[in-house]
């Protein structure tokens, strides 16, 4: 490709998929080192892409951005003269901002009616189980079969900064536990007795800390008063807490976006998954990993993205994954 040729990537949100588009990232560049790459996407998650060296131009779409504002942004990206766009969103606002900019226009297929069938009626008809990250990289190439694991980049500054609050807290003895409890919706969140049980497991011997947003204070808080803990919770950045996980010798998490920045940081991870399973294509990979799910619930999934309650009022796909399980997995992998 010449060096007059740029491509456009639009991926708004959720922090989640914006950070698994950097495999692709890395792929266009290695492929087409002259390339010029701008990306699209909300503020809010900006922090995630901004840095990355792959990336030549961020546009930012402020969250609820009206109908102006987007044709306000799409006027600049008409002018900007892009040789290939490629929509990994495919919502209202990425057909909007996709039209007319390129000849080229590919656009991610989110296999919504396979998707569906698995939710509603479990018949399952993903024949193999793909990252959303190959997802990503196969709309660019579909010959692709294999990525690198997600990358996320952090200025100095930042970790700068979190390595100034780490000594603060001074870590302990042993091993470095990060917990990450949170998650957008409610059966995605293992329950905050379970997290009680698996902090106090490891608390003592080793370091336990607790990373989340302001949504997630309360059950942080939670842990924070009833086991030995340091709790970070609504204190940092999306960004500064991807900087923290910097110090983690292994993470238990949710599904979330946590889950993803350890695994771009090449952490160990035990992930515990309820009402959302891997064909949905959001796991860990490349990394020393444990996903713990009840398998065989025939409920399962009742989601792909989690729902604010469990449909039947059981909540088994969570209440089945026990700490002694959680905390068996961990061990294994911290003895690996």
């Amino acid at each position: 490709m010449s060096s007059s040729k740029k491509l456009l990537i639009i991926r708004l949100s959720s922090a989640g998929d914006v950070l698994l588009s950097s495999p692709l990232l890395k792929i266009i560049k290695n492929a087409e080192a002259e390339s010029e790459i701008h990306f699209v996407v909300k503020s809010q998650y900006a922090d995630i892409i901004r840095y990355n060296p792959n990336v030549d131009k961020v546009h930012l779409v402020q969250d609820g951005a009206s109908i102006h504002k987007l044709e306000n942004l799409h006027r600049e990206l008409l002018g900007e003269s892009f040789h290939s766009t490629l929509d990994l969103q495919n919502n209202f606002r990425s057909v909007y901002l996709r039209k007319r900019t390129s000849e080229n226009i590919r656009v991610i297929n989110k296999e919504v009616v396979k998707r569906a069938l698995l939710v509603k009626t479990k018949l399952n008809l993903f024949s193999t189980v793909r990252s959303v990250s190959l997802k990503y990289t196969q709309v660019y190439d579909e010959s692709i079969k294999e990525v690198p694991r997600p990358e996320i980049y952090m200025p100095d500054e930042i970790l700068k900064r979190t390595d100034q609050l780490w000594k603060t807290v001074g870590p302990g003895s042993g091993k470095v536990i990060v917990l990450c409890p949170g998650a957008k919706h409610f059966t995605k969140r293992w329950p905050v007795e379970y997290w009680i049980e698996i902090a106090k497991k490891f608390s003592g011997r080793n370091y336990v800390v607790l990373l989340g947003g302001e949504a997630d204070k309360e059950i942080c808080s939670q842990i924070q008063r009833n086991a030995d803990a340091i709790n970070f919770s609504g204190e940092l950045s999306l960004i500064e807490s991807t900087a923290m996980l910097t110090h983690a010798d292994l993470v238990i998490t949710n599904d979330s976006f946590l889950m993803h920045a350890a695994n771009a940081l090449g952490k160990n991870i035990v992930a515990i998954f309820g009402s959302t399973v891997k064909e949905f294509g959001f796991f860990p990979y490349g990394v020393n990993s444990k996903i713990l799910e009840v398998d065989k619930l025939s409920c399962r999934p009742c989601s792909h993205v989690g729902r604010e309650k469990c449909p039947r009022g059981h909540f088994k796909c969570m209440l089945g994954t026990k700490p002694d399980a959680v905390y068996s997995a961990a061990v294994r992998l911290l003895e690996a």
